[in-house]
């Protein structure tokens, strides 16, 4: 006691301040579960749960190591909302570089049309480049501090209370954010609990090791907080590395990887088989992130590991080499590939979003096409799951007004992916073409990528991946194919050339006229005007010819009019859709899996005419109304429709800004055939300005494909729901079914539909109906109440009112 006294004394005489850390040790108490991964085991032994690997991932060296993968728990099970506070607690290695999607270390909610909802969540790494603790069941309320993704362990952990959300990173209090009056822990919903995903079903699952994961029902103080800090995150003897395996090739023949320790007796040792030299070859045992690096020398074929020893602790990490020399010629020996890693070996030199992941000869070797590794994209269950970018922005590495020529190694398991290019002339669409001109300006970022947006594949590799500025002659077309019919007879496409260096002839089948007939060399961008005269059929080819260089597009006809299939909803009555019959893309809007069909690639799908639009996945086609309709009046639009997978939705809006505030829009399923869908809606006082868009969608709906034609519409009469008589003979209930019988003057399409007294459509038909009395049994099973059958007919529509 003296002795303390008299250093303490000596201190101050020495003017050394004397500063005292508090830490407090919580206890076991209120700790409800801790998963450390220790022994290959993802059970928790405080509460009883145990984890499900979902993906890539392994229980290795005391950690839940993801490559590409989630760890699934019972939500119900932990009940996390009767919580009456909460503490989340994780120690993690993060795979440097790897994380810079939105990604997430742990969740609880759920999942609502794609989106998280009702949930807390912590994310080290995301888009927005900061990290956060969130909790969200009324409002979002979230505390933010720097992102994490540095291939280094830290400590996270966040509290939640009655007032507060606040986050520490490494024992430090970071910040607080005050909760939102009803965004509660009771809020939360019990359907998801995870490891490394989120609710938001695109975003990339978080890629790293966790090394522990513990969950308190009390708000932990910051000392507390500390003190767990302080403890670290293993209590047993470990040696933690941030890769699992090597591979290497030619190409790619040294990695950087970094190794932490803890409750070790000794320094590590570090060997290596021959043909692999690795530095250093001792640490200092008990330090965390000491970076090595191996080194392939080129030529010795490895198959072996590279240990980790002290004492009796051992690690191996599995380490394969491959020749990439015979399966990989470039296109151009003497240009430089502008792809940086064209073996797809790491994911550090690309970005990107969803699920990317290498598959190596030693994880994955029946899809590496070539050396070391290949990249897988999609997670196998879904389209649009996964993209994988090279970013040219800030670069230099792409030019404006410059043709490239690219190429790569695909494999596709289940459907199709696509290669394109984005911001390559300003902010036009994205193109998919191995040959490309940039226009005159560049977007404000650009690059390359490979995925399954808006396509059919759930997952796909690719390997050997190169892009140079092309020195071949080239001729490029920015239509593959032109398709007319008789309300459709004359379209616009340009040209680009390089490298050619005489004029180049356009020569066009018999029935189709060009303008001009001659493009200059070095056209950039120029325009060609074809004509069809109306009668010749064409089933033939454009050609763009010089000697040194050769295009085509496709032309194909039809003689078929789309009046022939399109009968009017109202036979006196101008149709004011500006483009009912889908020939010209460039009238319509929309996002997503939206793209135009012609005779000549999907002869099948298309409904009349020569062209309908397609949506595959999630999309929109779109139609502005602005400047067609009007205030304050009714209308009625009809569409053909085609749906599979289930239901899409017709919808406007915009058209009543002081009433209505959402959207007007009326829901079908057609069940994979095609069938005439109406939307009726009267437009209020005030117009939302330069957006009224009309739509055809999935968003919020379970249909996966769709195809549009035919699109109406009407204004209606002021008074043509009220005028209409006789359309129904009568409405009464039978066999407990609403049955309507009516009678018509000729054959016809008919509309009927059921609401409830609320106004909400509970059932809808469409049917060719014939001349004379009808009568139509509605099969929907319905409770007793009173409802309202709709019936429309050659624009006419009437109300009837019947009592279940």
């Amino acid at each position: 006691m003296k002795k303390n006294y008299f250093y303490l004394c000596l201190l101050l005489i020495l003017g050394i301040s004397v500063k005292t850390v508090a830490q407090t040790d919580p206890g076991t108490a209120n700790l409800k579960h801790q998963w450390t991964f220790d022994n290959g085991s993802a059970i928790d032994p405080i509460g009883n749960v145990t984890g499900t690997i979902v993906g890539d991932g392994s229980l290795i060296n005391n950690a839940f190591v993801s490559t590409n993968a989630y760890m699934e728990f019972p939500a119900a099970t932990i009940g996390i909302n009767a919580y009456p506070e909460l503490t989340i607690e994780l120690w993690c290695t993060s795979s440097a570089g790897k994380n810079s999607g939105w990604t997430m270390l742990s969740y609880f909610g759920e999942s609502v049309n794609g989106g998280g909802k009702n949930c807390t969540f912590l994310s080290i790494a995301r888009g927005d480049n900061v990290s956060m603790a969130t909790l969200e069941t009324t409002l979002w309320d979230g505390c933010t501090g720097a992102e994490f993704d540095d291939g280094k362990m830290h400590h996270f952990a966040y509290t939640v209370n009655a007032t507060n959300i606040s986050l520490y990173i490494d024992g430090v209090f970071i910040s607080t954010k005050a909760l939102t009056a009803g965004n509660t822990i009771s809020n939360i919903s019990n359907s998801l609990a995870y490891l490394g995903k989120g609710g938001w079903t695109a975003d990339p699952n978080w890629i790293g090791a966790y090394h522990k994961y513990s969950i308190y029902d009390k708000s932990l103080s910051a000392d507390e907080i500390l003190f767990l800090y302080q403890k670290g995150a293993e209590a047993e003897a470990v040696i933690s590395t941030t890769v699992t395996s090597l591979a290497f090739d030619n190409n790619y023949p040294a990695e950087v990887f970094t190794v932490t320790s803890s409750n070790l007796a000794s320094d590590i040792t570090v060997s290596a088989p021959a043909g692999i030299s690795v530095l250093p070859t001792t640490i200092t045992k008990n330090t965390a992130d000491v970076s090595l690096t191996a080194i392939y020398d080129g030529t010795t074929a490895v198959d072996g590991n590279i240990t980790l020893t002290s004492g009796a602790k051992v690690v191996t990490i599995p380490v394969k080499t491959a020749s990439d020399l015979s399966c990989f010629t470039p296109l151009y020996s003497n240009m430089t590939n502008i792809i940086e890693d064209p073996g797809l070996n790491s994911l550090t030199a690309y970005s990107g979003w969803g699920t990317r992941v290498a598959s190596t000869i030693i994880n994955d070797p029946t899809n590496v096409y070539c050396g070391a590794a290949s990249m897988k994209v999609g997670n196998g269950v879904a389209t649009g799951s996964g993209s994988l970018n090279f970013e040219f922005t800030n670069t230099g590495l792409l030019e404006a007004n410059t043709t490239y020529r690219v190429k790569a190694m695909v494999k596709t398991m289940d459907g199709s992916f696509q290669i394109g290019v984005w911001g390559w002339n300003g902010s036009s669409p994205d193109i998919n073409n191995v040959t490309f001109t940039t226009g005159a300006t560049l977007g404000a970022n650009y690059g390359m990528f490979f995925n399954n947006w808006a396509c059919t594949g759930t997952v796909g590799y690719i390997d050997n991946w190169e892009m140079y500025i092309a020195p071949d002659p080239i001729i490029a077309a920015t239509e593959k194919g032109l398709a007319f019919d008789p309300e459709y007879k004359s379209a616009k496409f340009n040209v680009t050339a390089s490298n050619i260096f005489e004029d180049i002839t356009i020569l066009a089948p018999t029935g189709i006229t060009v303008s001009p007939t001659t493009l200059a060399a070095d056209s950039k961008g120029a325009e060609v005007t074809v004509t069809w005269d109306g009668t010749t059929a064409v089933d033939g080819k454009i050609t763009m010819a010089a000697s040194s260089g050769l295009a085509e597009v496709v032309i194909k006809t039809t003689g078929a009019s789309n009046t022939t299939c399109l009968s009017p909803l109202y036979a006196d009555k101008t149709n004011m859709m500006p483009e009912p019959y889908m020939n010209n893309a460039s009238a319509f809007g929309g996002w997503g899996g939206k793209s135009f069909i012609s005779i000549i690639d999907n002869p099948d799908s298309v409904y009349c005419g020569s062209h309908s639009a397609r949506i595959i996945g999630s999309g929109s086609v779109d139609v502005s109304l602005v400047g067609i309709i009007k205030k304050s009046t009714p209308y009625i639009a009809r569409a053909m429709l085609r749906t599979l997978g289930g239901s899409y939705q017709l919808g406007v809006g915009g058209v009543d800004v002081n009433g209505a505030a959402s959207d007007v829009n009326a829901v079908y399923d057609t069940q994979g055939a095609w069938q005439p869908v109406t939307l009726e809606f009267t437009t209020g006082d005030s117009l939302r300005v330069n957006n009224q868009p009309f739509f055809i969608n999935n968003w919020g709906l379970t249909g996966t494909r769709a195809f549009i034609d035919n699109l109406e519409l009407y204004e209606k009469d002021p008074n043509a729901v009220v005028k209409v008589s006789d359309l129904i003979r009568s409405v009464y209930v039978s066999n407990g079914k609403i049955v309507a019988e009516f009678d018509l003057a000729h054959a016809a399409v008919v509309d009927l539909a059921i609401y409830n007294i609320q106004g909400v459509m509970i059932s809808n038909v469409q049917k060719s109906f014939t001349t004379g009395r009808n009568r139509n049994v509605f099969d929907t099973e319905l409770p007793n109440g009173v409802y309202l059958v709709r019936m429309i007919q050659d624009g006419k529509t009437q109300f009837t009112k019947v009592i279940k």
